[in-house]
């Protein structure tokens, strides 16, 4: 197969791929009726779709895995760090063994899907700072807990979030960076001592700056300014055009710079579902409306986000005044940096995945190839 178009650097190229292979790259004249040729998009916050939740996983057909990444492959995803919010401790184990189980025999899946973040239980039990996690799934940081839930994963949990003000979270993030994972903060209410205290230790992002917040607050005594104060702290944000407003995102940029900053979708497992009323459990309600708000019903508390991240990149372009390679790069490239992993290159011998898009008054994505397969987007 031979893919002609504009990469990120302006070249223009023709690529064939050979099996799931780059055979060869060749420059050709510029063309700008061609596409954009991209590199994968990179989540390292996406909690499931299409009415399933990772965290419920083990209540699932395993199959429900394969159709979530033939969807997420359509809205350019190639790497995803799959994320479990807050469950009862056994479904957790259940569902985190499920998911290892079904991995370890998929290669393509373990390759889209490349580690786990656990953002749920360890956060604020605290009104407004637990979000939509339930309060009865909220315990104290717990690292002997956590690393018998890592284990129950096969040892793919890369990343935990703490409430570092919880009784135990500081000597967590302590433990969890002495042994290799990386710690964010979310959900939470620390003062500015236990900030700095909890950078000391080593956590070095923040979840989803902005969220997981009481809808009202203090003007000074509340965690944001810390959070953009501190320079170690690398700054997730969801730019899905409901969890922050464009001058927020703005703000947080100029505060920490691109390089520093990662948008996630924070996609809820209910992403892609038609616009309705919804019931996550026998206590939580929520609505979908039919401009992609998905909230708790009757309250202004989301419960994530119904886009994906390509979505992210539409919100960069037409409010952040971003060009689109800045904003690709702000959700592929400099995530990926982040999270400390590789995504394949435009160079011979690299594995043949990327994204052919225009952005014809928004971001249109014609279709993405994965390990050498076509997922065309007809969502």
């Amino acid at each position: 197969m031979k893919y002609e178009g504009k990469l990120l650097n302006g070249q223009f190229v023709c690529i064939e791929v050979l099996g799931d292979i780059i055979s060869d790259i060749s420059e050709i004249p510029e063309d700008n009726t061609l596409p954009m040729l991209l590199p994968p998009l990179v989540d390292l916050q996406q909690n499931g779709a299409l009415g399933t939740y990772f965290s419920n996983f083990c209540d699932k057909n395993p199959d429900e895995l394969n159709k979530i990444a033939d969807f997420l492959r359509k809205h350019g995803l190639g790497k995803v760090q799959l994320t479990l919010t807050s469950a009862s401790i056994e479904t957790l184990k259940k569902s985190l063994s499920a998911i290892n189980q079904k991995l370890s025999v998929e290669p393509e899946l373990e390759s889209l899907f490349y580690g786990i973040f656990h953002e749920g239980i360890f956060v604020s039990p605290r009104d407004g700072w637990r979000g939509a996690h339930p309060l009865e799934d909220i315990i104290a940081p717990d690292y002997e807990l956590f690393k018998r839930l890592n284990d129950a994963s096969g040892d793919r949990i890369k990343t935990v979030n703490i409430a570092p003000e919880e009784l135990g979270g500081l000597d967590f993030i302590s433990k969890a960076v002495n042994d290799g994972f990386k710690v964010a903060l979310g959900h939470c209410c620390p003062n500015n001592e236990i900030v700095k205290e909890a950078v000391k230790r080593g956590a070095s992002l923040l979840t989803h700056f902005g969220n997981g917040a009481a809808p009202t607050i203090h003007r000074f005594e509340n965690p944001f300014w810390s959070f953009l104060n501190e320079p170690a702290l690398k700054t997730g944000l969801i730019c899905d055009g409901f969890h922050l407003p464009p001058e927020v995102v703005g703000t947080a940029l100029k505060c920490k710079g691109a390089e520093n900053c990662f948008v996630v979708s924070d996609a809820s497992g209910y992403s892609g579902c038609a616009p309705g009323f919804y019931k996550r459990d026998k206590n939580r309600s929520f609505e979908i409306r039919d401009d992609g708000f998905l909230h708790l019903a009757g309250q202004e508390i989301l419960m994530g986000a119904w886009f994906q991240l390509d979505r992210g990149v539409e919100f960069l372009v037409n409010n952040l005044d971003m060009t689109l390679a800045e904003a690709w790069r702000q959700c592929s490239e400099i995530p990926a940096k982040i999270a400390g992993i590789n995504i394949p290159e435009f160079k011979v011998g690299e594995k043949a995945e990327f994204v052919i898009a225009r952005w014809q008054s928004r971001l249109i994505i014609e279709q993405t190839i994965f390990n050498g397969k076509i997922y065309k987007n007809d969502v």
